[in-house]
């Protein structure tokens, strides 16, 4: 055989030539942080999701839930549910209309040396008056700081605040 015959043989469908000119584009996949917007402003985008998009993206969106809502995240994280359904269930249970919360945008690496520096802004007398105000044990206050730092720091900032307030007026 000749390589003019081998020409011959092979089918019209495996001409890429042809196939590159007639295919359309496909459609730009959606990104995570666009699929997390859209629970909370725009629910015909995620009723409008593909079951394989949902599929895709529902672990990673669970783990991003999981900041704000950790047990409900755990709940679906089951690999039981269809994934299409809990999306629409966190899009019914999240939605605003208006806004998407702060929350969703947070960067683990920067947040944790943040929270570092934040803990040492406060003395140990203060941590102590904190404690004792409150009536909080030590195990429960390095709880505190491990699950909800922030707001243990805002709150402690707040206890400071009032402390200043308390001495200015004696």
């Amino acid at each position: 055989m000749d390589n003019n015959n081998i020409i011959d043989i092979v089918p019209e469908k495996w001409n890429t030539e042809q196939d590159t000119e007639q295919t359309e584009k496909p459609k730009k996949p959606f990104e995570l942080f666009g699929i997390i917007d859209a629970l909370f402003v725009d629910k015909e985008k995620i009723y409008n999701l593909s079951d394989e998009t949902c599929k895709q993206y529902l672990f990673m969106v669970l783990r991003r839930l999981a900041i704000k809502y950790p047990l409900q995240a755990n709940h679906f994280n089951d690999g039981k549910s269809n994934p299409k359904d809990v999306i629409r269930f966190w899009a019914d249970y999240l939605y605003t209309g208006s806004y998407v919360p702060k929350w969703t945008k947070t960067s683990g690496t920067t947040k944790s040396s943040k929270n570092k520096a934040n803990k040492e802004d406060f003395t140990k007398d203060e941590i102590k008056l904190y404690r004792k105000h409150y009536d909080i044990t030590e195990k429960e206050y390095d709880d505190m700081m491990r699950f909800f730092t922030e707001d243990t720091i805002e709150e402690i900032k707040a206890f400071k605040k009032y402390l200043k307030q308390k001495s200015t007026k004696e």
